[in-house]
């Protein structure tokens, strides 16, 4: 299992076997989960794995690099609640809303660029009212599942793959989608 210094809600962050939960942690099938966005801090004397949560709020301005879970699509907008916000070289977490503008006509075509549940990464483009894009190589959809069974999808050929229904789906993914690069761009991998 690869070690992460970030993790995001629901993030596996090791194994039952490795560690025992600690704050702001749960164990659920084997697996422990963050159940915050935060550091991970793992006390190997005790063997005991928690997330340690940042603070200081900061709100998101112009270009900021933001981290969110898609939760509405309406009238060409999708609607994006943020948790995460990239500044500086730390990541700060935020919970606001952010909108995302859809370039298609037909409404129940979305599904090709998101849909409801993807985690996304995004670029902040206007703050009042805060908008963002994921129309970039280093931006756009980091995990999403199935629309039928819910399985996360992987990415196989360079098309999103359900190992449990053999559908393969699209959507406007970020380029480092499944092997998730924190921050973008040529940065180093968390």
């Amino acid at each position: 299992m690869e070690n992460k210094n970030i993790a995001f809600p629901g993030d596996i962050i090791a194994m039952e076997e490795e560690y025992l939960p600690g704050k702001n942690t749960e164990e659920y099938g084997g697996n422990i989960y963050a159940t915050i966005l935060g550091k991970v801090h793992r006390d190997d004397k005790n063997l005991v794995v928690s997330i340690i949560a940042e603070n200081k709020k900061i709100k998101p301005s112009v270009g900021s690099i933001v981290y969110g879970k898609v939760i509405k699509v309406i009238n060409k907008e999708a609607i994006i609640q943020l948790s995460a916000i990239y500044v500086n070289n730390n990541i700060y977490p935020t919970n606001v809303e952010a909108r995302l503008r859809l370039p298609v006509q037909n409404k129940n075509a979305y599904s090709h660029i998101i849909t409801l549940g993807d985690l996304i990464r995004g670029r902040i483009t206007v703050t009042k009212p805060l908008y963002l894009t994921i129309f970039s190589p280093d931006l756009g959809v980091l995990k999403t599942r199935c629309l039928v069974c819910r399985k996360e999808l992987i990415l196989k050929n360079n098309i999103l793959y359900c190992s449990n229904c053999q559908r393969n789906e699209t959507r406007k993914i970020a380029s480092d989608y499944g092997n998730i690069n924190i921050f973008g761009g040529n940065n180093g991998r968390v």
